[in-house]
């Protein structure tokens, strides 16, 4: 992860650049006296963190992270300033963390490492997100089956059950385990056909093949192979109407 420093007094920068790289996290990929020197080498982007103190000679920290707020590629703002007056000045222009000199090395390992746990959850997250897209673009959805990781296609899910904490995907093929919940499946399947039946139930309505009543106003879903799903009274209304039901 790259970081910069800001701070208009040489041997605070020094102080810090030593500090930072002892943590061993992190790559110090420049300094200066201002944010100028910066942006003309046009690094930004690479930036993950600028280390910027607050009283900056003729220029004003606080007012320099209002301008980056207007960047896209805006990095991570961690003041590292003698005063402790600006903090809540500092949060306001969404600064991650705010440290005071003269430095301590714990504080700036500290620092660190909260930047670096934010940085991973980020890519993870992204991570996810991607994984989800790619999937979602060829239909196919990740299943467990002993130690075997199996990619079933969509379209050929029967129905999806949530059974002690787990949720279940059922195909006419077997019963598989999914590592995602039920609610996060069915925000996944809604706009492939499926629908929620139940608490414990989302159904692909391609599969149904006939409704059997139980009461005078109740029914059961039946898919291929003869598995019978419940419908609550909390969706019965929603069902009704797919099926253009006469009340």
């Amino acid at each position: 992860m790259n970081v910069y420093i800001v701070d208009d007094e040489p041997l605070a920068r020094a102080e810090l650049r030593y500090l930072l790289e002892q943590t061993a996290l992190v790559n110090v990929c420049g300094e200066s006296e201002n944010l100028e020197e910066l942006c003309k080498a046009s690094q930004l982007e690479e930036v993950d963190c600028i280390f910027l103190d607050i009283e900056l000679g003729m220029n004003n920290g606080l007012d320099l992270a209002k301008q980056l707020l207007l960047n896209a590629q805006r990095p991570e703002i961690i003041f590292a300033t003698a005063y402790d007056d600006y903090a809540l000045q500092a949060f306001e222009v969404n600064a991650f963390d705010y440290i005071l000199k003269p430095f301590e090395a714990e504080r700036v390992q500290t620092a660190v490492e909260k930047l670096l746990a934010k940085k991973r959850a980020a890519q993870a997250k992204t991570m996810e997100e991607l994984k989800a897209s790619q999937l979602d673009k060829l239909d196919k959805l990740t299943v467990y089956v002993n130690d075997r990781i199996l990619l079933l296609k969509i379209q050929d899910i029967l129905y999806c059950t949530s059974e002690d904490s787990k949720t279940v995907v059922v195909t006419e093929q077997g019963r598989f385990f999914a590592s995602e919940s039920l609610a996060a499946l069915e925000k996944r399947l809604t706009l492939k056909g499926f629908v929620r039946v139940h608490r414990a139930y989302i159904v692909n309505l391609e599969h149904i093949v006939e409704l059997e009543p139980w009461s005078s106003s109740k029914f059961n879903l039946i898919v291929h192979n003869r598995h019978s799903i419940p419908v609550s009274r909390l969706y019965m209304k929603d069902v009704r109407k797919i099926f253009d039901l006469s009340k």
